[in-house]
């Protein structure tokens, strides 16, 4: 019960800490605190996993440095003349063009020029507007929270009556910056926002498909107005919880309502998304068209049918050029964004983002997943686990993002993953220091500092609670203590004491026993726990062989001072044993009882170390032992044969023990035939060869007893012990 305790506060213990990784893990998908980190690893993929722009439906006309050179080189200075917009409008219109869309602001009047008359300019580029009536014109605002600002400009003609049937989720509003002369407003068929703001980096990655204008209606962006241009003049819109609904195409925003720009391959005029065309080549090709229509030009109408053709400004003069996430491939001019988004919307490519749930359910899974995966696997092993955890989600997002433009929030599992990670580690770290200070204080004293290290290494070899193992069991205590105890001071006393058991000690120790606990004078060990042993019982006799030797040594002179031990191996339990609080790593069960039933046992017999038969059997083939008796010990009736353990059979001059342990077998024999007196003659050689051997001194007093009372017909030989 003990260790499902302890397992179920380990448990307790590894919750909690999932528990504060996904309060961590929340905090920051809502407060998008590792927003940045997910951006940069967004523009990673943008960068290097590209897709190929499958709409071809976009044509860049570009005002470059080229086409400022040329007409600077024909005294044609910025800004240009309106007719020069006029000839490419009607260019565009008679190619058969889609569309015309231009990033560029006409928000105030022409102005005369040597032999051109700005008026005149003008009036031509609203009759081109006029004739084409397919141009999207531009116009740029800026945020402002104060709706009693005064407005200094007329609105009304940008805002058109889009079937909206809701507001968008966000509501800063706007103010006219710059907008197209009324004039110009009026012939064009859209007019579009081209404010685009950055993220805190710098980089612009999203944008308002709508803003509100003046707290008087909403406007589109640039790309959004030619998009709608293309639509039913019935499509509706409509917000809602996956994003923006225009007829039966739903357009994914994320969570604050912005649109997350899906990028193609790198921008620019050399081999970019988009064919671009010189300004002054689409001059001079429409001009040589009017001069002679079969003409060949560098930029022939079939280039341009059908297309929609977005003019812009690229020049890094002219201040349109942006900063985007593959800006570092190609500068990147505002009017490529805006056919960016556009060609999106054209081919409904977007990016897809999973729901907010399961992004929570992912962070769940790391929280509670990488805790109990490090707590409970090897070091090596649950760092390997991790690592192909962090991975498998690069690996995933990379896939989902390549082939189903998918994106997911990476860094934040990642960064999660790592915290997770560190966190659940140093939490095992100060667990196990604490299990590694708890083992070595509750098995430091009891056995030899190389099993409480193993211990420290394999702590599953402690089975808390306790289990049935087959182990040996070992009881001493010192012959005649009572003597010394009173012939000694206290200290003295103390002083013997100490160095005793400290002896015992380091004998039990360097034979690999386990010393339980110390009862005054009394020490109890075990052998084959924590760690399996094999040999447990001849580590236990080898054990005891040395403790009567050192006993000797220690003994003061002129004294009969001896220690008894008794000795036996079977099936008991051990383990941590006591209460919740306090408790005590030891042995509990018969053989343990018999063990100290033999110790005390010796008394009778005049022996030093008896052994239990099953210790005997095991050992017998190494160690020297002779049969004590059948006996039955105190609060048991079932007989036990016990053996005196006498020497090891690899010493050297074995020869007389040999000879001692023969005659006392035949003496032993004829005592059992009930041969009383030829018994008594073999012990009696014993004594001469072994003077004062307590077991022959013992059954040649039982031999005059039973020559004298002889015992009942079915007498078998077993002796019944009456005391402890």
């Amino acid at each position: 019960m003990e260790g499902i305790a302890i397992k179920l506060n380990k448990n307790i213990s590894l919750s909690l800490l999932a528990l504060i990784f996904f309060l961590i893990g929340l905090f920051s998908i809502y407060t998008e605190v590792f927003s940045g980190i997910d951006r940069m690893i967004l523009d990673y993929k943008f960068r290097h996993l590209q897709q190929e722009d499958s709409n071809k439906k976009i044509v860049l006309v570009s005002i470059d440095e080229k086409s400022l050179s040329y007409f600077n080189s024909n005294g044609m200075y910025w800004p240009w003349p309106r007719e020069f917009y006029q000839i490419v409008t009607d260019y565009f219109h008679e190619s058969g063009a889609e569309l015309i869309v231009y990033d560029i602001l006409f928000d105030t009047p022409d102005f005369d020029r040597r032999n051109l008359s700005g008026t005149m300019s003008d009036r031509r580029f609203l009759q081109s507007l006029k004739r084409s009536n397919n141009a999207i014109l531009a116009f740029k605002s800026t945020e402002n929270e104060d709706p009693a600002v005064d407005l200094s400009m007329n609105n009304e003609p940008l805002i058109e009556h889009y079937n909206i049937k809701n507001d968008p989720p966000y509501k800063e509003p706007h103010l006219l910056t710059s907008k197209p002369l009324d004039k110009f407003a009026k012939a064009a068929t859209g007019l579009g926002n081209t404010v685009m703001s950055p993220d805190e980096d710098g980089l612009i990655r999203s944008i308002h498909l709508f803003d509100s204008l003046a707290y008087k209606g909403f406007v589109p962006t640039l790309s959004m107005a030619a998009f709608l241009e293309l639509q039913p003049d019935t499509v509706s819109l409509e917000w809602t919880s996956s994003g923006l609904r225009i007829g039966d195409q739903n357009i994914p925003l994320q969570d604050n309502g912005d649109y997350l720009i899906n990028w193609y391959e790198k921008g620019g005029v050399r081999n970019g998304t988009f064919p671009y065309y010189s300004f002054q080549a689409i001059v001079k090709s429409a001009i040589q068209k009017m001069r002679n229509p079969d003409a060949e030009v560098s930029v022939p109408p079939s280039v341009l049918e059908d297309k929609i053709i977005i003019v812009g400004a690229s020049a890094a003069g002219l201040g349109d050029i942006k900063s985007t996430p593959i800006s570092s491939l190609e500068p990147f001019p505002g009017m490529e964004i805006q056919a960016t988004i556009l060609n999106n919307l054209i081919g409904n490519n977007f990016i897809t983002q999973p729901p907010t749930w399961i992004a929570i359910l992912i962070l769940l899974l790391i929280s509670i997943g990488i805790p109990f995966v490090i707590a409970y696997s090897r070091p090596g092993k649950g760092a390997a686990a991790i690592i192909s955890i962090l991975f498998a989600i690069i690996g995933i997002g990379l896939a989902l993002f390549t082939y189903e433009r998918i994106w997911f929030s990476t860094g934040l599992y990642l960064i999660m993953a790592t915290i997770a990670y560190s966190g659940s580690a140093a939490y095992k770290y100060f667990a196990e220091e604490k299990q590694k200070k708890e083992i070595r204080s509750a098995f430091g004293q009891y056995v030899q500092p190389e099993f409480v290290e193993q211990l420290i290494a394999q702590p599953n070899l402690l089975k808390l609670g306790g289990q049935k193992k087959r182990l040996t069991v070992l009881f001493s205590d010192i012959a005649g203590f009572t003597s010394i105890s009173e012939e000694k001071a206290p200290e003295e006393l103390v002083s013997f004491l100490n160095e005793y058991l400290g002896t015992m000690t380091d004998i039990i120790f360097k034979h690999s026993g386990t010393v339980d606990k110390y009862i005054g004078d009394a020490v109890m060990a075990f052998w084959g726990a924590p760690i399996d042993q094999d040999n447990h019982a001849e580590l236990a006799c080898r054990s005891t062989l040395k403790m009567m030797q050192k006993v000797k040594e220690l003994a003061p002179q002129d004294t009969n001072i001896h220690s008894r031990f008794g000795i036996a191996t079977g099936d008991m339990i051990v383990g941590n044993i006591g209460s919740y609080n306090r408790f005590n790593y030891t042995v509990l069960g018969d053989t343990v009882n018999l063990a100290a039933r033999l110790e005390a046992a010796n008394k009778k017999f005049g022996s030093n170390t008896m052994i239990a038969e099953k210790t005997y059997e095991d050992v017998k083939d190494v160690f020297y032992g002779r049969q004590l008796d059948f006996l039955v010990v105190k609060g048991k009736t079932k007989p036990v044969r016990v053996y005196e353990l006498m020497g090891e059979k690899s010493d050297p001059d074995t020869e007389e023990l040999e000879k001692i342990i023969s005659t006392y077998q035949k003496g032993l024999d004829f005592y059992l035939n009930r041969e009383w007196d030829k018994a008594m003659n073999r012990f009696q050689e014993v004594l001469s060869l072994k003077p004062e051997d307590g077991p022959s001194e013992t059954y040649i007093e039982r031999c005059k007893k039973f020559k004298e009372e002889p015992p009942p017909k079915d007498w078998d030989g077993v002796f019944h012990l009456k005391t402890k």
